[in-house]
């Protein structure tokens, strides 16, 4: 009887015009790009939640090599002081929810507030402007606390399940994990509500014009320091541990550390100095929520109630794409074909939001994973040139090297919109077509860059010429046999044909996304690790080498020819084809 009425309680509230604002703003901060009844890919609220809950549950699986008691028995370990080892990991969970919390705020700034379209679709209702301002605002209450819980919600389960594995006290999981649970939720709750606080500033102090232009610039600022703190999860936790006395200024500079000092703190292992900086994490919650409410309360009456006034002025740019984009197509780009539709697939990653998420989840797990084998290279060693000729730190390279290519070749499959393809099935020679080459460009163009402008500058400077030299070389030449590989019997023009029916061999095709990383990156820097002592051992990779480039060569050109038709439209597989001798 109770249950019944708190439900029908429930139900009227949810379909009061309050609850319905709610539920409004809160969608409207996970929709993907495009309607729902569009043909392409549709980005709900449950895949975002997924997707945002990928990292920390990986990177605990990753870490169970560390905890393994077998694997601690085996080298030697006998007494393990667990808390201690995981205190550098604890603050790398902390710096990895900070920075995925930060990263969802920036991504979807616009959606926090109401916007033009919200005003025109419920100014006119008998709603006053007090009560959307309320439910924005519990909107965005609401949205701090899901994703709190869901970003962290796989590592907080996870990762004390591997760092306590070789405990048999079940109640050190619960402290460990209730503790942990608590750090990484503050940790998160406080990044959103200081971004949230730094755009209701903004709105408060600029005009719509400037906003938009200010806007931009502080995104930029907000990925940079978001991008240092995930970098500093190999140094931070030693330094903490070292610190003697009152808290260095930098401390007051990295939240992080607070966080991570208060579990420390209520664990009963916090230094006099973490005691310092655990203190100011609740408040600096407190502090940066306030300010938060208090700013968005001015920037809502000078923005929301003015849009009726700028809606008419609005222009609408049109930006021409800058002159790097317009060498590329010129140096590399040699047909018409290449030329016309590189232009189509580079706008259409930029502009598409559905593309963008995926690219950006896929970058987010090629920076925790780097991070996290940056901080595994330091973690025996002391020097930093002993630690860039370690296996971890020469898998960086390929780690990112093998996640830009899958994420691409992933995006080439999600259609932009399957409607507004027939401009290219009317233009383009599905005889003739070049879809392989004008993907492996594009996939080379996201690679070489910084494989050539970080990798090898970086190497040089620690190591030298020779080292730097072999190391470049073999992370372009894995990385041109794995697009090799990606697109073999490739037909596609990206962004123009429908998404591929869930298939029996997919499963497959995803264990062997696996193991191919595994080798891609773990057996290749080991080998890579091992043969630098001895430069000529380089030489044992060439057989590896010939046959990935051969095998993909053979394959494409064993192709009859109605398989090496542009394609538009994925077919479903028939269980049985009819052969129609009588037609």
């Amino acid at each position: 009887m109770l249950r019944d009425l708190v439900r029908q309680e429930w139900e009227y509230y949810r379909e009061r015009p309050f609850g319905r604002l709610v539920r409004l703003f809160v969608e409207r901060f996970f929709r993907g790009g495009g309607d729902s009844d569009a043909e392409g890919i549709d980005l709900g609220v449950g895949l975002v939640l997924t997707l945002l809950a990928i990292p920390g549950g990986f990177v605990s699986i990753l870490l169970f090599n560390k905890y393994g008691s077998l694997l601690q028995w085996l080298r030697g370990i006998k007494h393990v002081d667990v808390l201690q080892i995981a205190f550098s990991d604890e603050y790398f969970f902390i710096v990895l929810s900070m920075a995925v919390t930060g990263a969802v705020a920036v991504w979807r700034w616009d959606a926090i507030f109401p916007d033009r379209r919200d005003y025109a679709n419920l100014v006119h209702l008998p709603i006053s402007t007090r009560t959307i301002l309320l439910a924005n605002l519990v909107a965005v209450v609401f949205l701090v606390g899901l994703l709190a819980i869901d970003l962290n919600a796989a590592s907080c389960v996870l990762f004390p399940t591997v760092v306590t594995a070789a405990q048999t006290q079940f109640l050190f999981f619960v402290k460990f994990a209730v503790v942990h649970a608590l750090g990484v939720v503050a940790a998160s709750v406080f990044t959103f509500f200081a971004i949230f606080a730094l755009l209701g500033i903004l709105m408060a102090m600029f005009s719509p014009p400037a906003l938009k232009r200010a806007s931009a610039f502080a995104r930029g600022m907000i990925i940079v320091y978001l991008l240092a703190l995930l970098c500093t999860s190999f140094a931070v936790p030693n330094l903490l541990q070292q610190l003697r006395g009152a808290a260095p200024g930098w401390t007051f500079l990295v939240p992080s550390c607070w966080f991570v000092s208060l579990c420390q703190w209520i664990r009963g292992r916090a230094t006099p100095t973490m005691v310092e900086l655990a203190k100011l994490s609740l408040p600096a919650i407190v502090a940066v929520g306030g300010i938060g409410l208090c700013a968005y309360a001015i920037g809502y009456r000078r923005h929301f109630v003015r849009i009726a006034e700028i809606a008419d002025t609005a222009v609408i740019s049109h930006r021409s794409l800058p002159w790097r984009v317009r060498a590329w197509e010129r140096f590399l780009l040699r047909t018409p074909f290449q030329k016309g539709c590189s232009q189509f697939v580079v706008k259409t990653m930029v502009r598409s939001e559905a593309h963008r998420l995926v690219l950006t989840g896929v970058g987010g797990l090629g920076l925790v994973l780097a991070s996290q084998a940056l901080m595994a290279a330091f973690e025996e060693v002391r020097s930093v040139r002993e630690a860039a000729l370690t296996a971890d730190a020469l898998s960086i390279p390929f780690i990112l090297t093998f996640l830009i290519v899958l994420g691409l070749r992933i995006v080439f499959e999600i259609p932009s919109d399957l409607r507004a393809n027939w401009i290219f099935q009317l233009t383009l020679d599905a005889e003739h077509q070049e879809c392989e080459p004008l993907a492996r460009k594009v996939m080379l163009a996201a690679v070489l860059p910084w494989a050539l402008g970080i990798t090898f500058p970086v190497y040089v400077y620690l190591e030298g010429w020779s080292v730097a030299s072999l190391h470049t070389l073999l992370v372009i030449l894995w990385a041109v046999l794995l697009i090799n590989v990606c697109l073999i019997r490739f037909r596609k023009t990206p962004f123009t044909c429908s998404i591929p029916a869930f298939k029996q061999h997919s499963i497959v095709i995803l264990i062997s996304f696996c193991f191919g990383y595994l080798i891609y990156v773990g057996s290749t820097a080991e080998f890579e690790s091992a043969a630098l002592a001895q430069p000529l051992r380089i030489l044992g990779a060439l057989p590896v080498a010939l046959i990935a480039w051969y095998v993909p060569r053979y394959l494409g050109k064993n192709t009859i020819s109605l398989e090496r038709r542009l394609i538009f439209e994925e077919g479903a597989v028939r269980t049985v084809e009819r052969l129609g001798l009588s037609e």
